[in-house]
């Protein structure tokens, strides 16, 4: 399956793989938030390094994906970390992270796994907060 989840700790982790629809993200996302083995409220990381679909995605469909977070913004704890590896997935994904903060979710965007999980799990008054 190209999107898949996992929850980990309190932090799920949907992973973008290969191609897939936009469709396919959201519905991933909505399966994971009813899955009692995600907690309430959990950190949001989305893993798009080995994604074929994004880079060639279109406005509509990167703006749709990321407006969607905006009514699970409290369940998500306000804020998202998004892992991209490619100068063109950095690009895009910054572009989602726009309309993302549109409807009260911070999303920044991370080149490894390790810093994004980093700023996911400190406290919102920790020094580098909010920095990608």
């Amino acid at each position: 399956m190209p999107v898949t989840y996992v929850c980990q700790g309190n932090v799920l982790k949907l992973e973008l793989v290969g191609q897939y629809a936009p469709d396919d993200v959201i519905a991933t996302f909505m399966t994971a938030l009813k899955d009692p083995q995600c907690p309430d409220p959990m950190a949001l990381l989305v893993d798009v390094r080995r994604s074929e679909t994004l880079a060639s995605a279109a406005v509509a469909d990167i703006r749709r994906v990321a407006e969607y977070l905006g009514p699970y913004a409290k369940r998500i704890g306000g804020r998202a970390a998004m892992v991209a590896s490619s100068d063109v997935h950095f690009g895009l994904s910054r572009l989602g992270s726009v309309y993302s903060e549109g409807v009260g979710v911070d999303v920044q965007v991370f080149r490894d796994l390790e810093s994004a999980i980093t700023w996911l799990t400190s406290e919102p008054d920790e020094p580098g907060f909010g920095k990608s």
